[in-house]
């Protein structure tokens, strides 16, 4: 059997509810539910299962609603759905598979074959899925995509390009384990300000290591920078020890081996929009990021610096 996974639930009827969740959490999984396709999405907002068993035919809103809404949102379309049906109705299934539904199972399937189709959706989804293993965002696969497919439309766009300053330091003294919630703590911060702050198609990613990216529109970006370096900076301090926190610096050997005081980590944002100059090519936003940022590493704190010019 696959790895224990988180597996959301979606159907109206409380009999077949209960039925799949009875079914799938017999196959050592773990299980959540909701009774309708709003309660799914709502759902989503406070935390992203590994695989979505949506049932067909729901009032309000019918599984192909649901998965056309989740498709078009960059947070929640990798998210693998099987699709439940009722029937073997070959039009219902040929349907759902038009609306990026990754299968399907009925209640009539042998509950091994049942089994099976979802350990194999979820071991594609694994396989395929460029998704951080520590924060579980999008990596640079899906980041180039975005940024592409905005540099395409040619809409007023911004990349905004994140980065911990002395998280190497922080990493030493404290220990991968800490470095590790540190890295938690900033992609939750950015995902749950452009989530909540920002537009309904905007983006989040994890690049790697202590380098985040999100995408929003030029007028959104003040306030979001704003925000998150806000939350940052106050919660930051909570990974330190009394005594750091207390004297406001930690102590950790520098790269000539030599013990040195450090500020805590801080956050720095360069900001490439193409709100006064026109942008062409993902080597383009590469290399106004590369000099926005040397221009905000050279800034003390938490800052962020956008991109002005206009050629």
């Amino acid at each position: 059997m696959t790895a224990r996974s988180k597996i959301l639930i979606v159907d109206n009827d409380e009999n077949d509810l209960f039925l799949w969740r009875a079914i799938v959490e017999s196959f050592g999984h773990q299980v959540f539910t909701v009774s309708g396709g709003k309660e799914a999405i709502g759902f989503l907002k406070d935390q992203i299962p590994d695989l979505i068993l949506l049932d067909l035919k729901m009032p309000e809103m019918s599984g192909i609603d649901v998965s056309n809404y989740l498709r078009g949102q960059p947070r929640y379309q990798s998210i693998p759905i099987i699709m439940l049906t009722s029937s073997d109705d070959l039009g219902d299934k040929l349907k759902s598979f038009e609306h990026g539904v990754d299968d399907y199972i009925t209640k009539e399937m042998d509950h091994q074959e049942i089994e099976k189709r979802i350990e194999a959706v979820l071991k594609r989804f694994r396989q395929n899925m460029d998704t951080n293993p520590l924060t579980h965002l999008p990596g640079n696969n899906t980041i180039q995509r975005e940024i592409q497919k905005r540099i395409q439309e040619q809409y007023p766009f911004a990349v905004a390009y994140c980065d911990l300053d002395n998280f190497k330091a922080f990493n030493d003294a404290y220990g991968f384990i800490e470095g590790d919630r540190v890295i938690r703590f900033c992609a939750g911060i950015l995902e749950d300000a452009v989530f909540k702050s920002g537009n309904a198609d905007d983006f989040v990613g994890h690049i790697g290591g202590d380098d985040f990216i999100f995408l929003t529109t030029p007028d959104k970006i003040d306030g979001l920078c704003a925000e998150i370096l806000n939350r940052f900076e106050n919660g930051i301090v909570e990974f330190y020890s009394a005594e750091d926190r207390e004297r406001g610096y930690f102590v950790a050997v520098n790269r000539q081996g030599e013990e040195k005081r450090f500020p805590f980590v801080s956050l720095s944002i360069a900001v490439v929009t193409n709100r006064h100059r026109r942008i062409g090519s993902l080597a383009e936003v590469s290399r106004i990021a590369s000099e926005i940022k040397k221009l905000a590493k050279n800034k003390s704190g938490n800052v962020y610096v956008v991109d002005q010019r206009t050629s």
